[in-house]
């Protein structure tokens, strides 16, 4: 019996003793130096001094310092006769692909725009729309501070001022306010009664 096994050992214990031709050596082997800290997280970009709205000639206005690119800038896009939307469009570090909430919070409202990026890079560029009627963007109208963040891409600032809300209202003009659709409670509520 054991001279049945003999050969079934020694082929084991050659395949174990045997090396490879692509085994690395010690020699071979390359060390990995893991990093102690984790990587730093990349602030926020600053927002400069000297910052201030503008009035553009087309019904725009851009924030920025002047004689710079724009850090944000406010349009009115019409669509058709009966309704009209606010185009944000930020100027800041952004990846290809990447979606956000840009939150305006001011006077009394707190608005989130849905934006995409459509320039990725540093700076890159970042596109939203929202109903000039949308209750909540009264956020940049008014005569108290507001504060537009998006994520990643740092906090803008700014004090009282009227030009944001006059985009507003340029954009509003002649046009009526969307009428909101009846609920379907209110009208299940307002069929009479079976009594059959």
């Amino acid at each position: 019996m054991l001279m049945s096994r003999l050969p079934l050992i020694l082929i084991l214990t050659l395949a174990a003793c045997s090396r490879g031709e692509d085994a690395e050596t010690p020699e071979q082997a390359k060390r990995l130096v893991l990093p102690s800290q984790p990587a730093p997280l990349r602030e926020p970009p600053k927002q400069p001094e000297g910052t201030v709205w503008t009035a553009l000639g087309n019904g725009a206005a851009a924030f920025g310092v002047p004689g710079q690119a724009p850090l944000l800038t406010l349009a009115c896009e019409r669509r058709g006769t009966l309704d009209a939307a606010l185009r944000f469009t930020r100027t800041t570090r952004a990846d290809e692909g990447a979606k956000a909430l840009f939150a305006l919070e001011g006077n009394g409202h707190v608005a989130r725009v849905k934006v995409d990026v459509v320039k990725s890079g540093d700076p890159g560029e970042w596109q939203g729309t929202v109903s000039a009627f949308d209750e909540r963007i009264e956020a940049i109208r008014g005569s108290y501070g507001v504060a537009a963040t998006l994520p990643g891409g740092g906090t803008l600032r700014w004090g009282g001022t009227g030009i944001p809300g006059a985009v507003l209202t340029d954009c509003r003009a002649g046009l009526t306010p969307p009428k909101a659709a009846p609920s379907a409670a209110a009208s299940e509520s307002a069929e009479p009664a079976d009594e059959g």
